[in-house]
């Protein structure tokens, strides 16, 4: 057994009700890490082609890293990996609190979830024992309740659970952890619905084995020493995430109105020093992390009062804020709530409400579709009764909207496809790109559909003078490099908001197991991984033509702000598109070609195989 890994993974049958134990393969860890990128190469070895990812030969994969749980700043995460039910392809939905931390103290690197259990259950995981509950008391509860119910009958435990959207196979319902975290993106609740999975409670009592305790703790002591020490982690602690409302609006492309617009004159009344004066009541982290960007925070006033919650996030503010034309951060906290306890995710369900908005607008969607409710720009109580019924799949539109706005669009028809923000069938969150084309290129490729941390580029195409940001120019290889920079780290697996250097990283990595990793083939993992994924999303089924941003970024402009007048150009897009798969070693309909899969290693997995 190798340090950073308990060397176990847990395997549970839940249709008979039993489990088995194996071995973390040391191998594969080399190669692909640990969480998301191990975790992707054992859904590609164990998941039947084109299984539909709500029957029961899905699998359910919670993964660690080979950092997870160490003194290293940040490691108390882990990683849902699965099919996703939302866009057929490969999903990482990466979630903090402590719950991976009490994964590896059990002794697991892995859980894989299979097959569907015959009535509702719950498990419950002490160590090497796990226990098959009955969840008839806990099913159809929300989210923090059922946190609440298992703390209170199983003792100190960490807990992954599902809300009635998850119960419901809404497709975009996410898997709660420790009652406050989330692992959102995707659907990874509907498949764990789909399973008849309520709730996974778990506790740990080993130590988590290093290879090199003495030199991790130094090197660790170091990198939160340099962690401290960052110019961004007081802002960070200060304001969270919500520190990007003004910059972002002021920079003129944050979501507003189904993204007809990226100004929101009410920005102001959403931004981080509102919140703070407001809302928040005060802070927290996940485990083992100097930055405790957490808002804990309550509805003081007004129609919600009493609402209590942790966030909103930046992403929650920009998609069910601007997108939604609220004017105060107490509607957004309202609605921020009713949708963690239901059990989705806020960025996908804010751009199916702006879509539902603009669809309502235009007919499509009908008042008696909505059961009567009379739904519009800031309208939170209305869009409160509109998230209910997604929840619960009820109503026409309510069902409708449940599977996405993708999948939405093609029932619906009529046009609405032209506002249909999506990628791959993955709504996009808080950043236009036409603010920032970067931002398109890496949507457009993200491995999981519309996604900012596949390559956040934003930062740099603001700040960096060589960059110009209304163009494609330069943009291929820079999110080329940052996507297999992300797909190592988040293997590690740390948190995104760490500042930590590659050289850091890989020191850890090798103080942790043993290996003898360079920052090079670090990152040569980290394409490996990449490369594993656009195979799978292949193999299941997209088509590399859907590579591809919706029709709005190119049709339409905002009426004002610094973005005023910009739309894409499909012939720039297309070009920087060719020029990201000519880097990428892939050939020009977008899969990778047998001279890369040789050279990552991958040459068993290739497209020609299937």
């Amino acid at each position: 057994m190798s340090g950073g890994y308990t060397g176990r993974m847990l395997v549970v049958d839940l249709k008979n009700q039993t489990t088995t134990v194996e071995d973390t393969d040391l191998d594969d860890a080399q190669n692909f890490i640990g969480a998301k990128g191990l975790g992707a190469k054992i859904l590609f070895d164990r998941l039947p082609k084109k299984t539909d990812p709500l029957f029961p030969k899905n699998i359910l994969i919670f993964t660690t890293g080979p950092l997870t749980g160490t003194s290293a700043q940040t490691s108390g995460r882990g990683t849902v990996v699965t099919k996703s039910p939302q866009t057929g392809l490969f999903l990482d939905s990466h979630f903090g609190g402590s719950f991976a931390f009490e994964m590896k103290k059990a002794g697991w690197d892995f859980i894989i979830i299979n097959e569907q259990a015959g009535n509702p259950v719950y498990l419950v995981i002490n160590d090497d024992s796990v226990e098959f509950k009955d969840a008839k008391n806990i099913w159809g509860k929300e989210c923090l309740e059922t946190h609440n119910w298992l703390l209170k009958n199983e003792g100190k435990v960490k807990t992954a659970v599902i809300g009635p959207a998850g119960e419901n196979l809404v497709k975009i319902s996410a898997i709660t952890i420790d009652g406050h975290r989330h692992a959102g993106r995707g659907g990874s609740g509907a498949v764990m619905g789909s399973k008849n999975l309520k709730a996974i409670a778990i506790a740990g009592s080993s130590k988590i084995p290093l290879y090199n305790p003495n030199g991790f703790r130094e090197k660790s002591k170091e990198v939160t020493k340099q962690v401290k020490q960052n110019d961004f982690v007081p802002v960070r602690r200060k304001y969270g995430t919500p520190f990007w409302v003004k910059p972002i609006n002021d920079e003129g492309f944050i979501p507003t109105k189904n993204y007809q617009e990226g100004n929101f004159e009410y920005a102001d009344e959403l931004n981080a020093e509102t919140m703070q004066k407001k809302i928040v009541d005060g802070g927290g982290a996940c485990y083992n992390c100097v930055i405790a960007c957490w808002n804990k925070s309550s509805i003081k006033s007004g129609p919600f009062k009493g609402v209590s919650l942790v966030g909103p996030e930046y992403e929650t503010l920009a998609l069910m804020g601007s997108n939604l034309c609220m004017k105060s951060v107490e509607d957004v906290a309202y609605l921020n709530e009713r949708c963690n306890e239901l059990g989705m995710d806020t960025i996908s369900l804010g751009g199916i409400l702006g879509f539902a908005i603009e669809a309502y607008e235009k007919g499509i969607i009908t008042k008696d579709d909505l059961g009567g409710v009379d739904i519009g720009w800031g309208k939170a109580k209305e869009l409160g009764k509109l998230i209910r019924d997604i929840a619960y799949r009820k109503t026409k539109a309510g069902d409708i909207l449940a599977d996405g706005v993708k999948l939405a669009a093609e029932k619906l028809g009529k046009n609405s496809e032209s506002f249909a923000v999506h990628t791959h069938g993955l709504e996009i969150p808080g950043y236009d790109p036409r603010g920032t084309f970067g931002m398109g290129l890496a949507y457009a490729t993200s491995d999981r559909g519309g996604c900012h941390q596949r390559a956040w580029t934003v930062k740099a195409e603001l700040n960096d003078p060589d960059l110009e940001r209304f163009s494609f120019e330069n943009k291929a290889q820079m999110v080329k490099d940052v996507q297999d920079e992300r797909a190592a780290f988040f293997s590690l697996v740390l948190c995104d908001f760490a500042p930590i250097s590659e050289e850091n990283c890989v020191d850890m990595w090798n103080l942790a197991t043993g290996f003898n990793h360079t920052v090079e083939s670090y990152i040569k993992c980290g394409e490996r991984i990449w490369n594993l994924v656009r195979l799978f999303n292949l193999r299941e089924g997209m088509n590399p033509a859907d590579d591809k941003l919706s029709a709005r970024f190119f049709k339409n402009s905002f009426t004002k702000g610094k973005a005023k007048g910009i739309t894409l150009s499909e012939n720039e897009f297309q070009k920087s598109l060719k020029e990201y798969y000519s880097i990428r070693g892939w050939d020009e309909k977008g899969i990778p070609t047998s001279k890369k899969l040789k050279e990552l290693g991958l040459e068993r997995y290739s497209y020609k195989k299937w």
